[in-house]
């Protein structure tokens, strides 16, 4: 008789538990920096198998209009989570906007110096009375000052142009080299007929942390758990698209199919070189190395784009990083 009612009562919870609705998923959106790419194939391919979801969130990608567009709208709390220059960042961190750094995604800053292999420029010697298109706002016309510092280069003259001009600027001749994210570019480049190589300003030392998932400080403090199913989700997301970068272009030509399989495909591999700095080897996916945000303060202040040095502390955090 006592064992019936205990089968009978396991009958009822199990019964009751079966009948419970499973918990909702948490609705999230992520602004990516940019319109769509082939680096950005990592998100749509972990959306596509499932990673976030499986992490209790229902992910909204939304396409970018620019590093700092994003880091506002995450700022004013209108985007959960973003995917911004670290620079940007925190130049904006520094003028009061309350968000951080909760994974490092591009490690190793992607700006560069984009150039036609005709020109013959091996290393950063090499590059002297040069003509640099570049675009107001942007932060590679300051970073490209530190590395003519750095590099003792003279005589180089950067032309202003409207962002989607810098490219063809080099094509028809109107200037030397570019500067802009080099594993992007050169295969843009490439596939417009001309081979192009690059020199990264990592190479001379100037390592501004590229792109970084970032938060607004308040859904850190008040939803910790939420965050940190997010990064969770990042570092499974980078591990997987370096597994099979071939079909994460598929995934991400499901939604923007205009997209060049090929160029897009060698944008995405080469992307995988900077998931990592000097200072993050050994090191999980995500984890942000303290002496690269020191460094990249370091130059913000010395070209005056941050006005007092703060504690590292208040740019990132590695806490939710496994």
């Amino acid at each position: 008789m006592k064992s019936t009612k205990i089968k009978i009562a396991v009958a009822a919870t199990l019964a009751t538990l079966m009948a419970a609705p499973a918990q909702a998923a948490d609705d999230v959106t992520l602004r990516l920096d940019w319109v769509l790419g082939g680096y950005h194939a990592v998100w749509h391919y972990a959306k596509e198998k499932g990673v976030f979801a499986k992490n209790g969130i229902n992910i909204n990608l939304r396409e970018g209009r620019g590093s700092m567009t994003t880091s506002q709208t995450v700022g004013n709390q209108s985007d959960e989570f973003g995917t911004a220059d670290g620079g940007s960042m925190m130049v904006l961190r520094s003028k009061g906007l309350k968000t951080k750094m909760v994974a490092g995604y591009l490690r190793t800053g992607p700006s560069a110096l984009i150039f036609p292999k005709s020109k013959g420029w091996k290393t950063w010697k090499d590059v002297n009375n040069a003509k640099i298109a570049d675009s107001a706002g942007g932060n590679t016309v300051f970073l490209f000052k530190a590395v003519e510092k750095a590099m003792g280069l003279s005589g180089n003259k950067v032309i202003l142009v409207a962002p989607p001009a810098k490219v063809s600027s080099v094509l028809t001749g109107k200037a030397d080299g570019t500067n802009s994210f080099g594993f992007l570019q050169k295969p843009i480049m490439e596939s417009k007929g001309t081979p192009a190589e690059y020199l990264s300003f990592a190479s001379a030392g100037i390592n501004v942390p590229g792109l970084a998932v970032i938060a607004h400080e308040d859904l850190i403090a008040n939803k910790g758990d939420l965050v940190g199913r997010m990064v969770a989700s990042v570092q499974e997301a980078m591990k997987i698209v370096q597994e099979n970068p071939e079909a994460a272009i598929d995934a991400l030509r499901k939604v923007k199919p205009t997209l060049n399989r090929d160029v897009h495909l060698a944008i995405l591999k080469s992307s995988f070189d900077l998931y990592h700095s000097a200072a993050s080897k050994g090191k999980p996916l995500g984890w942000i190395p303290p002496s690269d945000i020191e460094t990249a303060q370091n130059i913000l202040v010395e070209y005056e784009q941050i006005k007092t040095k703060a504690p590292v502390s208040d740019y990132f955090t590695n806490q939710f990083v496994k």
